[in-house]
């Protein structure tokens, strides 16, 4: 296959300054390699470990936010409001440029560019070297150290981007029918305990579950507190505001590894009908992921979906793939009842609530909560004191709202997403600005 011409030039260059007659062996690293090599936290390798081995850098890194703002605990450098130290480095997620090091007496050099593709950029990385089993080694130490930065406490461990800290949701925070939680509870629990018995059964140790179901209707909080409860490590994939592209398949493909990687793991799919249907992956390559020859041992996935009805049937209708359904409904008119209640009791009164409850049919719980928050918000913009006509007004509002919205559902989808995007791409809803805190997408 035909190189583009820019790959083609940087690689002559390089081949040029390390010609095999003088012992170089040069290796191409692709995307999804370089993921799993670690290889975007080379710079800070030497940092950290082996400032000695460095011998030549002519290279830039990206940094990441939290070390840039100096967030307390996250923060490589200084503290805010301290002097800045540049004898410190912040910490990188990416680099591009020429780096140089000899190591145990092995020269190894390395070059990271960008060329241009359909839909985006690539990234590719050259390495030369005069002894293979000082690459391994050096890679073996490299990869090491690429897992203790992921491996952060109570993080989500992202496969394309920077780590989200996990958020403090309890079981409490979550309002479904009567035994729906704990059956998901005792789905999740009983896999990882299960070890040795899938082991004595001969079954392979992994298993795929995915909740369906309308947005705003649990599925976020319900995975929001799976993470804040359960000990084990979780993954995921950003896929909204183009940061899947073109390299979404290397994106799922690291994801992957590093549940292997930190297994026991659970592995993170939002909206898995948009993800599959993307361009930028195929089918096949995602089912071959999840049940091809390479066993994942101790890896399970959970993905949801608004609308599973436009899956594919391979993915649910083979065991190991997705082999339990849960299908989040609508709540009933005791679950809105209680969720009003819980938001609203401070404000109006129990008889205002009950009417309310009874005339949200057909409302999500984050429609429901929306009630409650876009009459607070009419009485603080009016500087008034909450009352239950406030609420009614509210009610009446929003209804008439949802009928007039042609697009309210793939608005309420991009609000009530899994919150694994940056803040600043989020959609700055009257929930989000108003009760952030409180944690309510769901």
């Amino acid at each position: 296959m035909l190189k583009p011409p820019i790959l083609s030039h940087q690689m002559d260059s390089f081949l040029e300054t390390h010609p095999s007659e003088d012992g170089w062996k040069v290796y191409e690293c692709g995307e999804e390699l370089a993921f799993k090599l670690s290889l975007r936290y080379l710079l800070d390798f030497f940092r950290d470990r082996h400032p000695e081995a460095l011998q030549r850098r002519f290279a830039l890194k990206a940094v990441e936010t939290d070390d840039l703002l100096g967030t307390p605990g996250k923060c490589h450098d200084a503290d805010p409001g301290t002097e800045w130290d540049l004898q410190k480095e912040l910490n990188g997620t990416g680099w591009l440029g020429s780096v140089e090091l000899v190591l145990d007496g092995q020269p190894l050099h390395y070059y990271s560019f960008e060329i241009q593709k359909e839909g985006g950029t690539e990234n590719v990385v050259l390495i030369g070297t005069k002894s293979n089993t000082a690459l391994r080694e050096f890679h073996h130490a490299l990869d090491e150290y690429g897992q203790t930065r992921a491996r952060k406490t109570r993080e989500i461990i992202v496969a394309n981007g920077e780590n989200i800290p996990i958020p403090s949701v309890s079981w409490d925070d979550v309002i479904l029918p009567p035994g729906f939680a704990e059956d998901i509870r005792a789905n999740v629990n009983g896999f990882f305990q299960s070890r040795e018995r899938y082991k004595d059964l001969g079954i392979p140790y992994r298993r795929g579950f995915l909740f369906a179901g309308p947005p705003g209707c649990g599925k976020t909080l319900t995975l929001k507190a799976l993470a804040s409860t359960t000990a084990f490590t979780f993954i995921t994939v950003l896929n909204r505001g183009g940061m899947g592209g073109p390299h979404l398949e290397a994106h799922i493909s690291h994801a992957f590894y590093l549940a292997e990687k930190h297994s026991p793991a659970i592995v993170l799919f939002e909206d898995l009908d948009k993800l599959v249907q993307s361009k930028y992956i195929s089918l096949s390559h995602f089912l071959n992921i999840l049940d091809g020859l390479k066993v994942m041992d101790g890896v399970l996935v959970i993905a949801t979906s608004n609308n599973p009805g436009e899956l594919d049937p391979a993915l649910l209708h083979r065991p190991s793939r997705f082999d339990r359904l849960w299908r989040f409904s609508l709540p009933a008119c005791e679950e809105r009842q209680l969720l009003l209640q819980r938001k609203g009791a401070r404000y109006f009164s129990e008889a205002a609530l009950d009417e309310v409850a009874q005339k949200s049919g057909g409302f999500s719980m984050a429609y429901v909560q929306e009630i409650i928050v876009n009459a607070l918000l009419a009485c603080a913009h009016s500087g008034v004191t909450p009352e239950d006509k406030h609420l009614l007004w509210s009610l009446k509002t929003l209804k008439a709202q949802r009928k007039s919205a042609s697009k309210s559902d793939e608005d309420l989808a991009e609000r009530e997403s899994l919150g694994f995007q940056a803040p600043e791409s989020r959609r700055p809803g009257m929930l989000h600005r108003l009760l952030e805190e409180d944690d309510v997408e769901e």
